[in-house]
This record gives C-alpha cells, structure tokens and sequence, in this order.
C-alpha cells in the first residue's frame, strides 16, 4: 500500500524531507529513494502508534490513534495542548523513528544476537543493537503516554 497520509502515516515524504533539511546526521533519510522514505514512515507510525498513549481516538472508525480526546502537558511550553489535532510531537517523533530505522537496517528482526565476538586479538563482549524506539522518540512522546511511559505510580496517603 502506498503511503496515504491519515490513513498509514501521520506525514508525507515531502514534510519529512523538509523537517529533515535542517537536520544534521541524516544522510540515511537523504540518501533513501522515494519509496524507501514512504516505507520508512508507514512503519515508523505503525510502530509509534502502538504506544500506550492518554485519552481515546475520537472516531472509533479511524485507522491511527490520533487524533484523541483529552490534554497533555507539554514541558517544553509550559502548558496544556489538545490531542484533538495530531500533535507536533507525534509527526517529529515519526520522523525521527524513520530515520532511526533507515539508520539500523533489521532492526525489528529478532533472530540473534551477540554476546562475545572475538576477531583474531580483537575482542568484544556484551555487543549489543540499537533500540527498537530511538531515545529522541521516547523524549518526544513520553507526554502523550499513559503515566509519562513510565512503570511507576503514585499514591496520596
């Protein structure tokens, strides 16, 4: 399927061209074909999109999971945004989830990995790969998710 904004992706490669055009350290984004770019954003927002995110979709008929009903805090403003409207953060956080796979060929291929590597005198130990979610994506949504995307809870006595 091609990508179809709202429908598999929460932006175009035209608008994710341009966010990237600013950017340093994007010559995987820059160096990708059309398609390779489409594909990269497709999966990026299939795999954000099944974050554990606040509120609830607004139309129980839409295929992403935004737009939703509710707020959130956004830190770096200092106030509270609608989710009714797909936020900033999530189209960023999609961006750069795209690149972070273009960066990490088989990234989501689970078949092995590497605890002790020795080549000849060369040796490595505990080699691990990247994460599934680059860190800018997790700072980037963490506002949006269910407890901040955080294990912990707090109780008023």
């Amino acid at each position: 399927m091609a990508l179809v904004k709202g429908t598999n992706s929460y932006a175009t490669v035209t608008e994710a061209d341009s966010y990237f055009r600013d950017r340093l350290d994007v010559d995987a984004w820059t160096n990708a074909s059309a398609t390779i770019k489409a594909q990269a954003l497709i999966t990026a927002t299939a795999y954000i999109d099944d974050s554990e995110w606040s509120g609830s979709v607004v139309d129980e008929s839409q295929s992403l999971a935004f737009p939703r009903s509710g707020e959130y805090f956004d830190p770096r403003l200092g106030l509270n945004k609608s989710m009714e409207t797909i936020p900033t953060r999530v189209i960023h956080a999609v961006f750069e989830q795209a690149l972070h796979l273009l960066n990490n060929e088989g990234l989501f291929d689970d078949t092995g990995s590497v605890i002790d590597l020795q080549i000849a005198s060369i040796s490595l130990t505990r080699v691990k790969s990247a994460n599934k979610k680059s860190s800018t994506v997790k700072r980037l949504i963490a506002p949006l998710l269910k407890n901040k995307g955080t294990d912990s809870w707090w109780r008023a006595n």
